[in-house]
């Protein structure tokens, strides 16, 4: 691997944890997990997951809020995904505004000591089961860690390049100043003194900039216009910054956040049902061929359980093909993997991932297993 390539920061957009992990959120995952395994083959990478990125939001703090209010007794241990889900959706439902000196204390305990309510612990418990089982690296969920700049040094290091609009000396809010670049106005900090989601991913991201690396912004597609400010803003500091836009995946047709439901069935605890006969390997390699390959970063889709499956059973009959001349195949492939890099910045999975199938299909040497199973 030569010396001169930047190593690739990857940073995927970030999911709070109240409720399972949908189609939208299982796409984002596996296309992070497959461009981080595959762009590692030919440039130095580091994903950057930190729980605080979604635990410090309001999101997240008043839902939990509102679970002590309603159930201070509850024991949130045996409980599954989508029944804290299904309670999740209720409170968005019903669209109670808690008051926002209730939260000051919730979001503080999870700035100085990355405090998780019990709910949430019980989601980040469920998601590691699934995402061990589905074969995606290891993102840390189990970890806690300080973000890396405390938010005063953020927003005065914002503030010293101009790129913010001040009104807390009116007791108004915070905002991003977007129109310099013909955005809009963005707001970081609520006049409540609360920060929106964006406030925790440049606290991570900003101390991290460096000439010898790149940054690759992973998100949803309805996330564009914050993610294009986070790229001019992250550019102001020096970084060099690539953004992969995902589009969501509609679930019977309808293309909706997961506050409002919806989700029964597809979650990732269902989804790990569909291998059916075939093994974990062929679990694993499936679900990528249909996240990755099928629903291509702009697919419109609705998410289709038979597709899935008929995947799973295509991946079945992949793995048992022998995979050819180990050292010819794997000396073009690293040449593949190179040019895809040199071509985006990083491996696009999609491309790799329809190089799998088809008469002229790439065979599944070692290094291409241990992205994919």
């Amino acid at each position: 691997m030569p010396d001169a390539l930047p190593e690739l920061v990857v940073a995927p957009v970030t999911i709070t944890p109240t409720k399972p992990l949908t189609p939208t959120h299982v796409k984002g995952l596996l296309w992070t997990d497959v461009l981080v395994k595959a762009s590692a083959q030919v440039t130095g990478v580091r994903l950057v997951w930190n729980n605080r990125m979604a635990t410090l939001t309001t999101q997240s703090a008043a839902f939990w809020h509102h679970l002590d209010l309603t159930e201070p007794d509850t024991d949130w241990s045996g409980e599954s995904a989508t029944r804290i889900g299904e309670r999740y959706v209720r409170f968005h439902a019903e669209r109670r505004e808690p008051d926002p000196r209730a939260l000051d204390g919730y979001l503080a305990r999870a700035d100085t000591a990355g405090w998780i309510h019990p709910a949430g612990r019980r989601m980040l418990e469920l998601w590691r089961d699934e995402l061990e089982l589905l074969g995606v690296g290891d993102l840390g969920l189990a970890d806690d860690r300080p973000l890396a700049a405390t938010a005063a040094t953020t927003v005065a290091a914002l503030a010293d390049r101009g790129l913010l609009i001040d009104h807390r000396r009116f007791g108004g809010p915070v905002y991003l100043d977007g129109p310099r670049w013909g955005m809009p106005v963005r707001q970081l900090i609520g006049s409540d003194g609360h920060p929106n989601y964006l406030l925790p991913i440049l606290r991570e991201l900003i101390p991290m900039i460096r000439e010898d690396r790149t940054f690759l912004l992973v998100h949803d597609h309805d996330l564009t216009a914050d993610y294009l400010l986070l790229d001019r803003l992250l550019t102001g500091f020096g970084a060099r910054v690539v953004r992969v836009a995902l589009g969501r995946v509609p679930l019977g047709g309808t293309v909706r956040s997961s506050r409002y439901g919806g989700w029964k069935g597809a979650t990732l605890a269902d989804l790990s049902s569909v291998s059916g006969t075939a093994g974990r390997a062929a679990y694993r390699l499936g679900m990528r061929l249909y996240f990755a390959g099928v629903l291509h970063r702009r697919s419109v889709q609705s998410f289709r359980m038979h597709l899935l499956r008929r995947c799973v059973g295509r991946a079945a009959r992949l793995l048992d093909r022998p995979p050819g001349g180990h050292d010819e195949t794997a000396a073009r492939l690293t040449a593949a993997l190179s040019r895809l890099q040199a071509q985006l910045g990083y491996v696009d999975p999609y491309r790799l991932t329809v190089s799998l199938l088809g008469k002229q299909a790439v065979p599944l040497v070692p290094a291409l297993r241990a992205i994919y199973t």
